[in-house]
């Protein structure tokens, strides 16, 4: 089937469907519950749709099951299965929905009775949901046999791999996630309606009301549909597929849950400490404690739970480098939502100071410093404990830190604090240039309490980016030390023809980022030419020594070829490149007469670049693979990227001016 007909075919079945199965709910319901009493035109209306809408849908969903039976490919195509999957959570949905408002009905949930539809009596509004989750059942049940039936019919692997994997995995991440944030706002607000059994309210004026039937009615929707779909994530991830293990969808779900877990936990756990501090510096109550503190239980559970998930991956996945790589993702993660709030607290704590200076040490300056301090509380273990971790990783000598100081996840960690460290210095320096500015050309001279928030983020800032400009210099020296080793065990004989260009600019290159390094290249000339000054060369009797001590080869192909360069290679020499253990890493360098397929034409510059990369790829261990210059849609990308992140920048930085400004 053409991909265009298989666009019409399931989006035509997929709009008329929908059309038709609410149609169904529709008139059904205006039928068996008199309460309703619709209008004559309402009943023609939904029949019309009926009458028009269920054909138009049998006549594409059979025509397209016609072709899915002939074919094998058609059952297994990504169209299918999204419309398939789409169409089953287009009605598990709203089945999920009315499930909920019928059983808060049967509960007697005050949520529920307060917005029953047309207010219907219980009775009729039982009859209203049952209808709904009798048609959305039924057709959920029916694409599911599909999907099973299709799944039996396409080889095995097909269901595990591909686009129809990722349609899957979405449909099962999507509702599990779903399923998850319900459970987890049930579980708080149970514990919250526990512990409101306790003492009445803290502080007049704060309701904290907590329906009980509510919140057993959204554990009873929400556990079930996260253990369905969680347990069916986790036998897809315990199944044959390599891909399953290594989706990046899955990824997103459980760090999703583990960021969200810990930001709530750690901003929860301020709002307590908070208060304390209140108290201590003589500030009255405010808030109550029975508001964060499920929702730091509830949420610390969720992280907990999926921090042991992610573990678990890491040792399911059966490689060391896959098993680092989840479990440094986890800690960067935690450790940046730490170290966010540990900033947004000091830099807090040292305005709150700057500011007392120039005025009295008021309610309000006592009210933030009790809020700065206790995000520093909550803040300094949760980024100490992770960060003490990937650190001692990092500096450590050997394969595991060079991956560790190599890992793309701690250099985007890295440049992300020194990025904000660098946008906070400029906009505060900005600010307090402009009040200077103004105060020499005639306006009110700038007070303590203007500069106060400026002056400390300008403090925490620099701090921040020296601290992190140190992290980085030293990945780079000890990442050079490892460099260093990893060549100089490796024993790299650079060889090359002629005039040596490519020879000495690949040594050079080597030098630039380790000048320890002790390399020299091997010229072969013609033999009518004079020697170069400065270049190895030798007899063919020294060279081939070299070459049969060395451990990587790297030159141009000819140094392979009898004759090669013009004679320049000598058959002695290209039958000791041929009978060497090293390993040779040639370059497809052009010559008079002889071409590359399927290589791109570099010129020298990119050449030795292209060179440089895979001998670092060689010496750790790593398959080599060509560095890929960015294309025009990446570029694109990129730029509106950063574009609309100065947007998002921006924002708060003409907010942060308007406050100074209004002070």
């Amino acid at each position: 089937m053409s991909s265009i007909r298989r666009w019409y075919i399931y989006l035509v079945s997929a709009i008329s469907l929908q059309a038709v199965a609410w149609a169904i709910i529709a008139l059904l319901r205006n039928l068996l519950i008199s309460r309703l009493n619709p209008p004559p035109t309402a009943i023609a209306f939904e029949i019309a749709v009926i009458l028009i809408g269920l054909p138009i849908f049998l006549a594409h969903w059979l025509w397209g099951q016609r072709l899915a039976r002939e074919a094998v490919e058609e059952r297994e195509a990504t169209l299918r299965r999204l419309y398939l999957y789409g169409t089953m959570a287009a009605f598990l949905g709203p089945f999920a929905a009315n499930a909920f408002d019928l059983i808060g009905t049967l509960l007697r949930a005050e949520s529920t009775l307060d917005r029953q539809p047309y207010g219907l009596t219980s009775g009729d509004a039982v009859v209203y949901h049952l209808l709904a989750l009798l048609v959305l059942g039924v057709l959920w049940f029916y694409h599911q046999r599909i999907v099973a039936r299709d799944s039996k019919a396409v080889p095995e692997t097909t269901n595990f791999t591909g686009g129809a994997a990722t349609v899957q995995r979405l449909y099962v991440l999507g509702f599990s996630a779903a399923g998850l944030t319900v459970t987890t706002l049930a579980m708080i607000h149970l514990l919250r309606w526990i512990m409101l059994q306790f003492g009445g309210s803290v502080v007049k004026g704060i309701s904290l009301d907590v329906g009980l039937t509510t919140e057993i009615t959204r554990l009873i929707i929400g556990l079930p549909s996260w253990l369905i779909f969680w347990r069916w994530a986790q036998q897809l991830f315990d199944g044959v597929s390599e891909e399953e293990r290594e989706s990046a969808l899955r990824k997103l779900y459980l760090y999703g849950a583990v960021f969200i877990g810990a930001l709530s936990a750690v901003a929860n756990a301020t709002a307590i400490l908070a208060g304390f501090f209140r108290r201590a510096l003589g500030l009255p109550p405010e808030g109550d404690i029975r508001i964060p503190l499920p929702i730091i239980i509830g949420m610390g559970m969720l992280w907990a739970y999926h921090a042991f998930v992610l573990r678990d991956d890491a040792e399911k996945a059966g490689e060391a480098p896959r098993q680092a790589g989840v479990r440094r993702l986890y800690l960067y993660l935690v450790a940046a939502v730490g170290l966010s709030a540990l900033l947004v607290g000091l830099s807090g704590d040292i305005s709150v100071i700057i500011r007392s200076l120039d005025k009295s040490f008021g309610t309000g300056l006592r009210e933030q410093l009790s809020w700065f301090t206790a995000a520093i509380i909550a803040g300094l273990p949760v980024w100490i404990l992770p960060w003490r971790q990937v650190q001692n990783r990092a500096v450590e000598s050997g394969p595991a830190g060079t991956d560790a100081r190599r890992s793309t996840v701690r250099k985007i960690y890295v440049y992300f604090f020194l990025f904000l460290a660098t946008t906070t210095v400029l906009s505060s320096a900005v600010f307090i240039v402009f009040k200077v500015l103004s105060w020499f050309l005639g306006l009110d001279a700038p007070t303590l309490s203007e500069l106060g928030h400026s002056i400390a983020f300008s403090m925490i800032a620099v701090g921040v980016w020296l601290y992190h400009g140190f992290i980085l210099r030293s990945d780079h020296k000890l990442s050079s030390q490892e460099q260093v080793r990893q060549l100089t065990g490796l024993r790299v004989a650079v060889v090359d023809v002629g005039d040596g260009h490519f020879g000495h600019a690949v040594v050079d290159a080597f030098k630039r980022e380790t000048p320890e390094l002790d390399l020299e290249p091997i010229v072969l000339t013609q033999p009518s030419t004079e020697d170069l000054v400065g270049e190895t060369e030798g007899d063919d009797e020294k060279i081939v020594t070299q070459l049969a001590q060395a451990g990587l080869i790297v030159g141009p192909w000819m140094i392979a070829v009898p004759g090669g360069a013009g004679g320049a290679v000598t058959p002695a020499i290209a039958q000791a490149v041929l009978d060497s253990p090293a390993l040779k890493l040639l370059a497809p360098t052009r010559a008079e007469g002889w071409d590359w397929a399927g290589v791109d034409r570099w010129d020298a510059e990119a050449l030795v670049r292209q060179t440089v990369s895979a001998v670092k790829q060689i010496a750790a261990g790593e398959e080599v693979k060509p560095a890929r210059p960015l294309g025009a849609g990446a570029i694109i990308a990129i730029i509106i990227g950063v574009l609309f992140l100065l947007i998002l920048l921006a924002i708060p930085l003409l907010q942060f001016f308007a406050d100074q400004l209004s002070l």
